[in-house]
This record gives structure tokens, C-alpha cells and sequence, in this order.
């Protein structure tokens, strides 16, 4: 193995790993101000530019890639950010089924830029479940936060319901 492999290794382990089971009191967990929970999210396409001519998604190809964008919408109807992302289908499994890569610069408007990215299970998102792939503030007030992201198509490629969890610790 590498040098720069067991660096990473390293540095993962020791700076991405959540704490288990922290103190009641721990102040990075228990802060809500150290705390960015966006739950029911709505996103609605601004752009959407694909390979596969399938509207729908239900007849993916190895081949697929795709580029999004989209604005975030609170529970409220108020705007709250745009994301922006890239898709690749990188394999079909024994099942059948295909597995993409999701990538995302989601820019909130208050200033907190976060990336996501993970695989996931696309013939399962395509008949509306949802997907968790891991996110981290990269800039503004939360940069140096970790989390996640879920989303679910409501209207495959036009609409999803969608969360954003972000913690410092």
C-alpha cells in the first residue's frame, strides 16, 4: 500500500468517523448552533441534460451520465439554495439492477457551500426510494461540517424531496 493510501486512510479514519455515542453535554453534537438540518427539502430542475433520451429513467445504460441543476425550496416555498450535479452509471450487478455515482455542490443561501457524493442504488431511486450519499460543508458558515444527504424522486428528473444534515464535531 501506498504511502498516500495509508495517509488517507488515516487522516478518514481519525477526521471523518462520527463519535460514538457522545456525552450528553458534548458541545460539537449538542449545539444546535453547530447543527445545519434541512428536512423536507423540495428541489425543482433548473437543467437537466442526459445521454439517455429516457425521461423517465426506466431504461438505464452502462453508458449514462447526466448534469443537473436544481433550486431547494423549504417547507415554506421559500427558496433556501440551488445545487448543481453530475451522475455516472458505473455498473449492473447480477440482478439487473445498476449502480451511479451522485455528485452535487449544493450553495445555500446563506453562504454554506456543501459537496456530496456516493453510490447509489439507481434502479431502487428510480422506482422512488430514496438515496443517502455523504455530504460536507466546504465553505461558509458550516464549512468543516459532515453529514449526509437523502433525496427521492417525486417526478423522476423534475422533482425530489430531499434532506440535508450537517454537523461539526
Amino acid at each position: 500500500m501506498s504511502v498516500k493510501s495509508r495517509l488517507s486512510q488515516w487522516a478518514i479514519t481519525r477526521f471523518a468517523t462520527p463519535p460514538f455515542a457522545p456525552h450528553a453535554k458534548d458541545p460539537r453534537v449538542a449545539d444546535p448552533n453547530n447543527a445545519l438540518t434541512l428536512f423536507d427539502l423540495s428541489e425543482r430542475v433548473l437543467a437537466y441534460k442526459s445521454n439517455n433520451d429516457d425521461p423517465d429513467g426506466e431504461n438505464p445504460t452502462i453508458d449514462d451520465e447526466a448534469s443537473v441543476a436544481y433550486e431547494l425550496f423549504n417547507g415554506d416555498g421559500k427558496r433556501v439554495g440551488r445545487t448543481k450535479g453530475v451522475g455516472r452509471m458505473l455498473y449492473q450487478r447480477e440482478d439487473g439492477g445498476f449502480v451511479a455515482y451522485f455528485s452535487e455542490e449544493i450553495t445555500l443561501d446563506d453562504g454554506t457551500v456543501v459537496r456530496t457524493g456516493g453510490l447509489v442504488d439507481d434502479t431502487r431511486l428510480t422506482k422512488g426510494e430514496q438515496a443517502t450519499i455523504q455530504a460536507v460543508a466546504v465553505a461558509g458558515p458550516f464549512k468543516g461540517a459532515v453529514g449526509f444527504r437523502q433525496f427521492r424522486p417525486v417526478v423522476p428528473h423534475k422533482e425530489y424531496q430531499s434532506n440535508i444534515v450537517l454537523y461539526r464535531r
